[in-house]
């Protein structure tokens, strides 16, 4: 039995069975090779000899069932995309298969119409074709005539094909339809019908130029010939189109465009038709043009900020915006300001849009000049502007719009006008303002940057003077700041002084709030310092010399701080300034601490007890055996014998050899008794309290006695005159004989001298001086006179001395 089919494939498949497969290959495949889109169909698959039989669908193996013992067939299901079936023998290496391909048939043509181009020329039919089928489709133009003439159409664009014919005698109506063919089906349009009246076309307009005054422009064209209807349609840039219609005649070669605005570029556009009922509309043609200038008639909009940091004079910033081009009528040259100070006038041309016055009080007058005249003058009265200490407030509206709020005037002095003035932080080059209705108290300002920081104020204008309510860190929406402050760093022994820049404006990511200063030791340890913006600069003291730190600097806004960067290394070091204060520091207060010492000891020595505290103690420095004169070989011989006896004394002179030294002969005499109540001269004595002092060893047992000299006659006698008499004049020993003459070397003799270089006083010993104080009184009076007695000497006569 045949498989079941359409009456097509059954006759296809016992035509191939009759016929048999091509000789050059082992199999063949038999199928339509377009089909319709979801359409369910068989394929047989014949071959030439007997083998294990394959069959692939885009190298897919597919089941499949055997007709005979040469055909397989496959039935195919819901096909919706372009496939390849392909059969062959298992050993066999060639194969055989076909594409199918599904598709729509085509569908109705649409949108047919016709156009002559020009009034002799080609008519140009063109029609949308419908919906996209997938497989290969065909489109012909039939005109209606006797026969009717096919004309091959062209692609035109996506979706759409065109044809063209030629119009032939006097024909003027035409009939034409569109016939679209592929091989799952065609479709014929509606036939449309036409007169060429109806459907000429003219050329587009050759506009040759345009010439404009300062209100209006005019139009030239070199092919408007039979041309009654011409449309011109105008605009500035950026703005909507403006239609003016003008009615043509044959000789019309112009058309003009009024109420223009001066110092304006215009675009036009010109299309026309051959008459108000014949033929369509022709292609646009576009040309511009621009108008003259005017002198302005706007007058500036000035605002002015007062320099705070200027203290001996008054000085202003005057700044103005610019005109648009419908109030400047032409391109502004320069600006003209009047700055007119008690009765004297002086006018300037400035180019930019701000201007510096040092003047108060002074009237300026500002006025833009083109190339045909100078705007109305804006009169500005500067005055200094009082501070408010109201509170604006402000809320976000979107990343570029902040809307304010501030309350109205307490004073009943009636505000003329509110102004809002803002600009970045740092930028004041970049001052922007909006002037506000009095009835109003809200605004919102637009045009801001995201995560940038603006401050500004808002301005009562009162007919008595200006006053200002500042505002401070307004900003759309805030972020970390992207960079950290650079620091510089002055390390000044045991402190070091931080100072850091600025962040730029575009990096700080919006308000900031404060910095925040890092210092690490070396031993790990960090110490923060916060210091509020504006400030950027900070002493850091206490710092160890020697010690490795490690500093650096970090900037906050609300949403967060900047990163950790910017890393300063130092060491503190003791400067060559510290060490010299220091030093002298030091060398001044240890003078001051030995010369308040010196003073407090001298003032001391004037107390008698501490005198004598003083005197014991240089005592127990004293040696412990100190030579008596009591005890001495002279005075043990003195003693032994009872007459007299002569004592060579040799004296200082200068003229006298050291061979033969002169001498002077003594005599000693018992000391005489003295009646009670008798007193010794201190002339004869040298110590007279001391005489009758108990304590002396001597004062019992050994009778004083005194030595008289004799006066030598002459100095070349070679002999010595005595006297024993008490004729004789008696002359003590002085001290200026004692102070004049050598020490004697003997080792006999244990004589110990005292003089300080006076007539009356004496050195004890050569070891222990006498001083001499400012403070004090000569501690030794000794009189004129030496006598033996006298010379007895203790511990204590010692210590007097001090």
């Amino acid at each position: 039995m045949f498989p079941e089919g359409n009456v097509c494939s059954t006759f296809m498949f016992l035509l191939l069975l009759t016929t048999g497969a091509p000789a050059e290959k082992i199999c063949s495949v038999h199928s339509k090779h377009e089909v319709h889109m979801g359409s369910s169909f068989q394929i047989y698959c014949i071959f030439r000899k007997e083998c294990n039989k394959l069959v692939f669908q885009d190298e897919v193996l597919l089941k499949h069932s055997s007709l005979n013992s040469t055909t397989v067939i496959m039935s195919i299901v819901n096909l919706t995309r372009s496939t390849t079936f392909t059969c062959k023998c298992q050993h066999e290496p060639e194969p055989c298969g076909t594409d199918i391909i599904p598709g729509y048939p085509p569908a109705v043509p649409q949108n047919l119409t016709c156009i002559q181009q020009g009034e002799f020329g080609k008519v140009n039919c063109t029609w949308k074709i419908g919906w996209e089928t997938h497989v290969k489709t065909t489109s012909h133009l039939w005109v209606h005539g006797s026969p009717p003439v096919r004309f091959e159409s062209v692609a035109v664009h996506d979706g759409a094909n065109s044809a063209l014919f030629a119009v032939s005698g006097r024909q003027t109506n035409f009939s034409v339809w569109v016939h679209a063919n592929n091989s799952l089906g065609s479709q014929n349009s509606t036939i449309l019908s036409f007169n060429l009246n109806k459907i000429v076309k003219p050329q587009s307009p050759n506009i040759t130029k345009v010439e404009c005054s300062s209100r209006k422009c005019q139009l030239y064209t070199d092919n408007a010939q039979k041309m009654q209807v011409v449309e011109i349609q105008y605009k500035e840039k950026e703005k909507s189109w403006n239609p003016v219609l003008f009615k043509n005649t044959n000789s019309t070669t112009s058309w003009t465009v009024p109420s223009l605005n001066p110092y304006s570029t215009y675009i036009f556009e010109v299309r026309w038709k051959l008459g108000p009922t014949r033929g369509l509309w022709s292609e646009w043609t576009r040309i511009e043009g621009m108008t003259d200038e005017e002198a302005p008639v706007t007058m500036l909009d000035v605002w002015y900020t007062e320099d705070l940091t200027r203290t001996v004079s008054k000085s202003f910033q005057l700044y103005w915006k610019e005109l648009n081009n419908s109030e400047a009528r032409g391109k502004i040259q320069r600006y003209m300001v009047t700055v007119s100070e008690k009765g004297i006038s002086n006018e300037t041309a400035v180019v930019g849009k701000k201007f510096s016055v040092s003047c108060f009080p002074c009237n300026v007058s500002i006025s833009a000049r083109n190339s045909k005249g100078q705007s109305p003058a804006r009169l500005i009265q500067l005055q200094p502007i009082a501070f408010l200490p109201y509170k604006v407030s402000h809320t976000p509206v979107n990343n570029h719009s902040v809307a304010l709020s501030w309350p109205r005037p307490a004073s009943a002095d009636t505000v003329t006008e509110f102004l809002v003035e803002w600009f970045p932080v740092g930028k004041m080059q970049e001052l922007q303002w909006i002037r506000v209705k009095r009835h109003l108290n809200t605004i919102h300002i637009t045009g801001l940057q995201p995560a940038m920081c603006y401050k500004g104020a808002v301005v009562y204008l009162h007919s008595s003077g200006t006053k200002k309510a500042n505002f401070s860190k307004i900003s759309t929406w805030q972020t970390a700041p992207l960079q950290s402050p650079v620091p510089s760093i002055n390390v000044q022994g045991e402190k070091v002084e931080v100072k850091w820049s600025e962040i730029p404006p575009a990096k700080r990511g919006g308000c900031l709030e404060k910095y925040t200063i890092y210092l690490s030791g070396s031993a790990g340890k960090i110490n923060i310092y916060n210091v509020p913006h504006p400030q950027r600069e900070v002493t850091i003291g206490d710092l160890t010399l020697g010690q490795k730190y490690k500093l650096w600097v970090s900037a906050w806004t609300s949403a967060g701080e900047s990163p950790a960067e910017n890393h300063r290394q130092f060491k503190p070091k003791p400067s060559r300034e510290t060490l010299d204060e220091k030093h002298v520091l030091f060398l001044f207060l240890l003078g001051g601490i030995i010369f308040f010492t010196c003073l407090c000891l001298l003032c001391l020595c004037q107390l008698p007890s501490v005198h004598r505290r003083l005197s014991g103690c240089c005592h127990c420095l004293m040696p412990s055996i100190v030579p008596d004169p009591a005890n001495s070989k002279w005075a043990k011989e003195c003693a032994s014998e009872e007459g007299e006896m002569k004592l060579q004394l040799h004296l200082s002179d200068s003229s006298m050899s050291e061979e033969e030294p002169n001498t002077v002969e003594v005599e000693e005499f018992p000391q005489e008794t003295f009646s009670k109540g008798e007193t010794v001269s201190t002339e004869e004595t040298l110590h007279p309290g001391k005489l009758q002092a108990e304590s002396s060893p001597y004062h019992t047992n050994i009778p004083s006695s005194y030595l008289k000299s004799f006066s030598n006659e002459s100095s070349s006698s070679d002999t010595t005159q005595a006297s024993r008499s008490t004729d004789i004049t008696v002359d003590y020993i002085s001290t200026h004989g004692v102070t004049s003459g050598q020490e004697d070397e003997d080792e006999d003799d244990d004589v110990y001298e005292c003089d300080d270089g006076g007539e009356s006083e004496h050195k004890a010993f050569e070891f222990f001086p006498c001083p001499k104080s400012p403070f004090l009184q000569p501690l030794i009076s000794i009189g004129g006179k030496l006598t033996l007695d006298s010379v007895k000497i203790d511990c204590s006569d010692l210590l007097d001395c001090v």
